[in-house]
Parts: C-alpha cells; sequence; structure tokens
C-alpha cells in the first residue's frame, strides 16, 4: 500500500466538514499584475489552508457538549479553508504553459469552452448535457457571457451564519488589491432539521469512496469483505502521483528521474480536480409529479421517489440488507440481488451514478471497473427550504452547489454523466436519461415491473445548470512553490522559474 502525503493534501479530499453545517464558496479574479502582492497573499492565505492530516479530537463536538450541540456542531467553532485554481489562475501565478500542458485536457479547456462555430453546441457541452435552459449561455457564472474569467474558488465552512460571513469579510479583506471576488454570493448549507437531505427530500453524501490508507477513516472490519470489495479504492483514483485502479501513476510520486538525478517536486503531487456546479431545483415540480404519478400508481409518493432516486428518503437502499447503521447503506450489489431491477430500478438516479456490479462481463469484473469512475461528492444545498402552497412570486431560487473531486476529469466525472446518467441506453434501457438530472430528451421513465414494465413520460427537468467550472485543488507544497517562484520582476520571470517543473 502506498503511503500518501496526508499532511500535504487540502482536507477536503477526506472531510466533508458536517459539522460545520455553514459554507460560502467565493469565486475570485486576479486584479494586478503585482507578483509581490500576490506572493504575499498566496503565502499567507497557504498556511491558513486545512489539512487532510488535521482531523483529530478538535474537529469532534466537545464530549461534554449537550445533545443538541453535538447534533448541530455547534460546539466545533475551527472554521476550515480551502483553494482551488483553475488553470487561467495557475497561468496568471506564473505556472507556464509547458506545465500548464501536464495538467488534463478538460481542465485546461475548462467545463463550458466557447463555440467555435455559433450554429453548434460545442462537443463538452453536449457531452454534459448542458444544452437547452441548461446551455452555457444561460448561466450566471462560468458560462459564455457572464463571469466567464474566473482564477479561483476560496471554499469556507463555519458552524454557523455570523461565523460564516465574518469570515468572508476577513477572506475579502485580505485578497482586495490583489483579487476580486465575483458574483454570485454562493452560500451552501446543511439542514439538521431535516436528517441533512437536500431539497427533493432524500438524505445526501450517503455513497462515498473509502481512499485506500486514509487517516482517521473508518476501514472496513477484516469480516467485512462486502464494503472492502465496494467502496474501498486506491489513492491515485483521486489525488495525481499515485497508483490508481488500473495501476497507473499520473503525476510524478518521486523526485528523482530514470538516472536517479533529483529533480523538481511536480505541482500536480497531492493535488486533484474539483468540479463546481451550480445545480438549480424546481422542487414545486417535482413534487407535482410525484404526487400525479403516485395517485396514477395508488402508490404513496414515497414509493415513487424511491424508484426515481434508487434509495428511500431516509437513505435507505431499496434493496434488502441484513445488517443495520449507516456503515450498511451501502453494503449491497445488483448482478446478483437485483439484475433485472425489479426492485431498485435499472434507470433511477443512484443505480445510473454508480453501478456497481451491475455492468461489465461478469459481476467481479464490473465492480472492478466501476471503481475507476467514483467520485468524492462534497456538495451541499443552497437557498431556504422549500415550503409547499408558498406563492411562486414569494419564492427563491434553491439547488444543490455540486462539487466533485476525482483524478481523471474525463474518465470519473464526464463519463459518469454521459455514459450513465445521460444514456438512454443505459445497462439495456431503450429510452429516458436519469429522471433527476438536468438533460430533456424526450424520452421515458422506465420502472421494471411484472408482468409489465411502468413507462412514464416525464415533464420538463427539474434541474438546471446555473454555473460551472473545472479547478485544481492543489497540494500544499504545490501552493508553496508556486508562491516562492513569484516576485516583484515582471510576470514573465515567474512564468520561466515554473515552465520545467513537471519536465
Amino acid at each position: 500500500m502506498e503511503k500518501v502525503e496526508w499532511d500535504d493534501v487540502q482536507a477536503i479530499v477526506l472531510r466533508g466538514y458536517g459539522k460545520l453545517p455553514y459554507s460560502a464558496y467565493v469565486l475570485w479574479q486576479f486584479n494586478t499584475e503585482d507578483n509581490l502582492a500576490k506572493k504575499q497573499w498566496l503565502t499567507a492565505l497557504t498556511e491558513r489552508l486545512t489539512r487532510a492530516n488535521a482531523c483529530d479530537d478538535e474537529d469532534e463536538p466537545d464530549a461534554g457538549s449537550s445533545a443538541q450541540e453535538r447534533a448541530s456542531g455547534r460546539n466545533c467553532s475551527r472554521p476550515a479553508f480551502n483553494l482551488a485554481l483553475t488553470a487561467r489562475g495557475l497561468g496568471q501565478l506564473g505556472v507556464g504553459e509547458s506545465v500548464l500542458n501536464g495538467f488534463s485536457t478538460e481542465f485546461i479547456e475548462g467545463m463550458a469552452p466557447p463555440p467555435s462555430d455559433p450554429t453548434k453546441i460545442p462537443r463538452r457541452s453536449n457531452l454534459l448535457g448542458d444544452i437547452g435552459k441548461s446551455l452555457p449561455q444561460c448561466w450566471d457564472w462560468g458560462g459564455w457571457e457572464k463571469e466567464r474569467e474566473i482564477d479561483g474558488l476560496l471554499l469556507l465552512f463555519a458552524v454557523d451564519e455570523p461565523s460564516l460571513q465574518k469570515l468572508v469579510d476577513i477572506e475579502t479583506r485580505k485578497m482586495a488589491g490583489v483579487a476580486r471576488p465575483i458574483p454570485p454570493d454562493l452560500r451552501g448549507r446543511f439542514h439538521f432539521n431535516n436528517g441533512f437531505k437536500e431539497h427533493f427530500g432524500f438524505k445526501d453524501g450517503i455513497s462515498q469512496p473509502l481512499i485506500e490508507g486514509a487517516p482517521c477513516q473508518k476501514e472496513p472490519k477484516d469480516s467485512d469483505e462486502m464494503q472492502a470489495r465496494i467502496s474501498l479504492v486506491k489513492p491515485g483514483e483521486f489525488l495525481l502521483g499515485y497508483l490508481n485502479e488500473r495501476k497507473e501513476r499520473v503525476g510524478k510520486r518521486h523526485g528523482t528521474n530514470g538516472d536517479g538525478a533529483k529533480t523538481k517536486r511536480d505541482l500536480r503531487l497531492n493535488g486533484t480536480y474539483l468540479v463546481f456546479r451550480q445545480l438549480e431545483q424546481d422542487v414545486a415540480a417535482f413534487d407535482a409529479f410525484v404526487s400525479n404519478l403516485a395517485e396514477g400508481l395508488c402508490e404513496t409518493k414515497d414509493w415513487v421517489r424511491a424508484r426515481l432516486m434508487g434509495r428511500k428518503p431516509d437513505g435507505k437502499p431499496l434493496i434488502d440488507i441484513d445488517a443495520s447503521g449507516s456503515d450498511a447503506l451501502n453494503d449491497f450489489l445488483y448482478h446478483y440481488e437485483d439484475q433485472d431491477g425489479l426492485v431498485c430500478p435499472i434507470g433511477a438516479h443512484v443505480r445510473r451514478a454508480n453501478p456497481r456490479d451491475s455492468l461489465g462481463p461478469d459481476p467481479d469484473t464490473a465492480l472492478h471497473l466501476s471503481k475507476m469512475h467514483r467520485i468524492i461528492r462534497r456538495g451541499r444545498p443552497y437557498g431556504n427550504q422549500w415550503e409547499p402552497g408558498r406563492p411562486k412570486e414569494m419564492d427563491e431560487p434553491r439547488g444543490m452547489l455540486f462539487i466533485a473531486l476525482n483524478a481523471d476529469i474525463a474518465g470519473q466525472f464526464e463519463m459518469i454523466q454521459h455514459t450513465w446518467l445521460n444514456n438512454p441506453h443505459f445497462s439495456g434501457l431503450h429510452t429516458g436519461t436519469d429522471p433527476i438530472s438536468h438533460v430533456d430528451d424526450g424520452g421515458l421513465i422506465t420502472i421494471q415491473r411484472r408482468p409489465i414494465n411502468l413507462h412514464f413520460k416525464r415533464a420538463t427537468p427539474f434541474v438546471r445548470v446555473r454555473g460551472g467550472a473545472y479547478f485544481f485543488l492543489p497540494g500544499i507544497q504545490a501552493l508553496r512553490d508556486i508562491a516562492a517562484s513569484l516576485s516583484d520582476e515582471p510576470h514573465r520571470a515567474a512564468s520561466n522559474h515554473l515552465s520545467h517543473m513537471m519536465t
């Protein structure tokens, strides 16, 4: 087992900061060519970033706190900071073209490359299903028109709203004169009163991969071979510089070349790609669709919701499991338990997003192949909770600030989006895309049932993309190296200094 330099990894790779329910995502752009100012700001910020190995008792509520405090995390007041950069932002920090070319094409091009031909939708927008009302031309940020030039993302987490606002005020003051925040003001929040459910009413963040050898992580017990088979994944699927499930390594792991000579540290080492998307949810339309379907089928609304999602609203899988407790919520497979989708529909959201052992020549190979496409999700809901009956004109936008971490954007996030979620022929289906997605293909939702399957027309998509971008979440040392390369010399000098960091 490879030893990961966890003290050099930003903590969001391992932690969702569940005890810090309030979050802000500050998009920003450099507004100066003063390299010395950039260096001072980045150096100071880097030392404040929360590291992956900082997951000791200081992150837990005090043992003497009340049950309510422990549930809400109010006794854990230490905030968390993380920083991610776009390809443009790396360039603004002096990272030369030869180094940038070592990063993935998807990262360099961005989530929404503008069309070269105004009459055609670009390939990546088609691949992600970002068409119709979700076309990047309609985005509030990161698209083809509004707030396109983004250099970085500051991720801030706090125990309550006043603490978060204070954090945002402090950090924006510190970046003044170096960078400017870009609208919109993106704030996320976990709602403890509804059990960490997102706006459609489902408990979120359940099926997460476990990184082999990660600290402060509940490793599967020796007796629990099922959980290890399903969830334990090689570090290289999420961190550059380590072996992945293909036994390949992206980025240099050691500081020597083939001749044994010492080389400069790879800027990609201990970093990962961060996918960030603002997904607006039309909860009223979703609820109306579910209500009408439940009435037509003589079923409950929760029954319908569960068949669309693939889990019950409380997170329990539709497939029977013997064990109890949160750790058991992922101890199931599909090939032998539910090959025909009679329990969990084949086209349900969670089955598409993580097919486990259901795709491939045999279940063992399929399960191994699925581990090559896992992502770590760190998203949070935004906006107030939906209240039935509230007039639409008095309501406000709400949705999910989706975050995915992966070492291969094309092979993980984009592959899941295109080949599984947006594929009308997923796993032998004849029509229909993910029923919870933002894609409107005009197809049908299929629920497997005997003696005949149920088919219904889905309404207009319940989700709409409002913004997005691809970022890189660097290791701590990489940020130090970038900062150290900056000086009061012209921008080009810093670029030349870093031009051979990965060659």
